[in-house]
């Protein structure tokens, strides 16, 4: 029951796909092509506030005015906002980002062939309408690109913005004892109550629904959490698991993990569960190992799931780092599993290194100050991000009782979707950056 009604909240709210208009109402100036030297030279000003009345509340409200240019080459256009840092657009990544008719569908893809555009892009005229821009190339005689001014605002790259913007995506760090909680009345009776248990997820990882119905209902692709006497998953039975993530030989291992606690018998001795941000504990790991980071992020481990005597049978191997980091030199992913790890294929000159860096790693893991420890009542869920929060399990003992509980999965990316959508629907930025969910993506 908890699944079904976890997931129909999440899969409640769509992305929204309102598109920006384009006015009919005539320029409010017009110029041509600015050859000063300086990057300003008698800049176009709107003088007066972006009209509001066609686009979200959230679109450009502090703008009160803004001025514009052209690098004396033609190939820059350049933006001074009333408030923010100033902005450049290259010419050719205006082509791209037209929002005409003839290049843009009403549901925001693209029609043209990169190919269909000039392989440069100088600009030839300048338009500037209540809440968008329109340019004229040099190279493509007849073609009028379109760009509001709220998208320009948004996909901003100037430095500064990239830069508020990595800070405002890194994950957030759970110092607290124990585990952010929430009880499934809160998740169910309000969206606000729904953001705050996505936003748990976003910023730490991880978070505990108290107060869930025990009662099974099957619904599609769940597992079951249970001793076996013939195991064919080592979770499936009494004994310790380590620290690992679920699947990674997949290319795309599962995102959020959810675990419902059906029965805990008194009686069960041990099988408390163990959680911890394995981003946290790779920065850790880079300042105190840097010579080692750098190899887990160059050497490529060996994931693999072989077992052949099984109702289905599987072999998937896979070979990638255990660290993924983006052009930032940032860490975007983190892959661990030693239970499910195959034998090490890599040049001669690596193999010591590797091994070493491992092992180094593997004891961070073990004595990280930041383990979150917490042992499940009937009626808890612990969710948590498997791209970016290592899960394991104490041994336990029955003694007679049972310990159940019935799990799924769901993809990082939908949630990731949702998360940003609802948190639009409830009046904030659009474009707000969500927080770095290990999905390998380089924002």
């Amino acid at each position: 029951m908890f699944f079904r009604r976890a997931l129909a909240q999440i899969q409640r709210h769509h992305p929204l796909s309102a598109r920006l208009p384009c006015t009919t109402r005539p320029p409010r100036s017009t110029v041509e092509l600015l050859k000063a030297d300086t990057s300003y030279n008698t800049p176009l000003t709107l003088t007066q506030a972006v009209s509001l009345s066609s686009l979200t509340q959230n679109s450009l409200e502090a703008e009160t005015g803004a001025s514009i240019g052209v690098s004396k080459d033609g190939g820059i256009l350049n933006v001074k906002w009333q408030e923010g840092p100033d902005a450049r657009f290259h010419g050719v990544w205006l082509r791209h980002n037209c929002h005409c008719d003839q290049c843009r569908a009403p549901a925001g893809q693209r029609k043209k062939n990169v190919l269909d555009y000039p392989e440069t892009a100088t600009i030839s005229d300048l338009h500037l309408h209540d809440d968008y821009v329109a340019l004229s190339w040099y190279e493509e005689k007849g073609h009028v690109t379109r760009v509001p001014l709220q998208f320009l605002r948004q996909h901003c790259y100037s430095k500064e913005v990239l830069e508020k913007r990595d800070m405002d995506s890194r994950p957030k760090t759970y110092s607290q004892e124990g585990i952010p909680q929430i009880s499934l009345k809160d998740v169910q009776n309000s969206q606000e109550g729904l953001l705050r248990w996505l936003e748990y997820i976003s910023d730490y990882g991880m978070c505990l629904v108290k107060d869930i119905p025990t009662k099974p209902e099957q619904i599609a692709k769940t597992f079951q959490v249970v001793n076996e006497p013939d195991p064919i998953n080592i979770a499936y039975s009494v004994s310790r698991l380590n620290l690992h993530m679920d699947l990674l030989n997949y290319e795309s291992p599962p995102g959020l993990q959810l675990l419902h606690c059906l029965s805990f018998d008194s009686c069960v001795t041990g099988g408390g569960s163990h959680l911890l941000d394995v981003f946290h504990v790779a920065e850790r790991f880079r300042e105190s190992h840097p010579q080692e980071f750098r190899d887990l992020a160059r050497i490529p481990a060996t994931f693999q799931r072989i077992h052949f005597e099984r109702e289905n049978p599987v072999y998937m191997t896979f070979q990638r780092p255990h660290i993924l980091l983006n052009h930032r030199d940032e860490i975007a992913a983190v892959f661990w599993t030693q239970q499910n790890e195959g034998p090490l294929a890599v040049a001669e000159e690596d193999v010591e290194a590797y091994y070493r860096a491992y092992r180094l790693f593997a004891a961070q893991i073990r004595f990280s100050d930041m383990l979150k420890c917490v042992k499940l009542e009937p009626g808890d869920a612990i969710v948590f991000n498997n791209r970016r929060v290592l899960h394991g399990r104490e041994e336990f003992t029955l003694n007679g009782g049972r310990r159940h509980l019935e799990g799924c999965y769901v993809n990082i990316d939908e949630f990731k979707s949702h998360y940003r959508c609802l948190s639009h629907a409830l009046g904030r930025p659009v474009g707000e950056p969500a927080r770095r969910v290990g999905n390998q993506c380089w924002f």
